[in-house]
């Protein structure tokens, strides 16, 4: 059956076979939920899959495959908006040619076979646990969770330690609790489930598209992104969270890094380091190009303390 999970023999199965295979998965997995069968379709790509539940979240079947990941140079070249965008940014920095710029923050073109897995959906924020209505904790801060109930806040963060937010059914109270970045891969490891490595993520963000970002090598302006909304637009979903070509909820956010079992760390994103310093649309949304890594210099305080500061995670179970 194995040959079955990578993609060339998995889309040769006939529609029977495939439904019979993706239902045999959850099979003597404690806790996993068959759901149902769905397609997903973007950018080009499609895959035919099912839906399953693990402990209340979504995983979707990814088929294995042999995909050439990394980037180098350009597939299909930068249409007129987005080399204006970028070349405001290269002259603002001095920044002599933008290939070799952009080259020095992706990773290496390299190609590697992906396993087939079960990949969970949706990321889960790190370090942030709800306060039971009977802990200290809501004896110790009900200074705190009074000012924040008078005030018009959404939202409050203190010292990386609390957390209140508004609800219908009044106020949540989180706190934060450090996690080091080893401890949270022994603690996915216990429960039968890992993080995905640099390979996998990139597999699972773009699906081998050798292009800059998964959607082409430009960007569209015309969609609707967090940070540069268009008011005509506001309160529709943001097209990058939607979906992608395996079911997947991913590199949607500059500000939101997704943690990876790699040297690099963190994947997806950069903090919101390049919106923050004004290099544009474009360049903003740089760090959610399949491709791209953050700097090394920031890895250290992260492998102390992985939760917290914009930083989520998703589980994948290997098959």
């Amino acid at each position: 059956m194995m040959e079955n999970l990578y993609r060339q023999a998995y889309e040769a199965l006939t529609e029977q076979q495939r439904n019979e295979l993706l239902e045999s998965l959850a099979a003597g997995r404690t806790g996993l939920m068959f759901k149902r069968l769905e397609s997903f379709e973007r950018f080009g790509m499609r895959t035919e899959t099912a839906v399953y539940e693990l402990d209340g979240a979504e995983f979707v079947f990814v088929p294995g495959d042999t995909v050439t990941l990394g980037w180098e140079s350009f597939a299909d070249g930068l249409d007129v908006d987005t080399l204006a965008d970028l070349d405001q940014v290269m002259e603002e920095y001095d920044i002599p040619d933008l290939a070799s710029f952009l080259q020095s923050m992706m990773s290496p073109v390299r190609t590697v076979t992906v396993e087939p897995m079960l990949v969970e959906r949706k990321l889960h924020e790190i370090g942030w646990h709800l306060v039971d209505p009977d802990s200290e904790v809501m004896v110790t801060r009900r200074q705190d969770i009074e000012a924040f109930e008078a005030s018009p806040n959404r939202i409050s963060i203190t010292n990386k330690r609390l957390r209140l937010t508004r609800s219908s059914s009044g106020t949540v109270v989180e706190e934060y609790k450090p996690i080091a970045y080893a401890d949270l891969i022994v603690t996915l490891q216990e429960q039968g489930c890992s993080l995905p490595t640099e390979d996998e993520w990139e597999y699972l963000c773009g699906g081998g598209a050798r292009t800059l970002w998964r959607w082409g090598d430009s960007f569209p302006y015309d969609t609707h992104i967090r940070y540069f909304e268009d008011p005509a637009l506001k309160g529709t979903p943001y097209d990058m969270e939607q979906p992608n070509q395996f079911g997947l909820h991913i590199a949607y956010d500059p500000y939101k890094y997704e943690v990876v079992d790699a040297p690099c760390l963190l994947k997806g994103a950069d903090g919101g380091s390049f919106i923050c310093g004004g290099t544009g649309i474009a360049m903003g949304y740089m760090p959610v190009a399949t491709y791209f890594r953050s700097p090394n210099d920031m890895m250290d305080n992260y492998k102390a303390d992985i939760g917290g500061d914009y930083t989520c995670y998703r589980k994948v179970i290997r098959l």
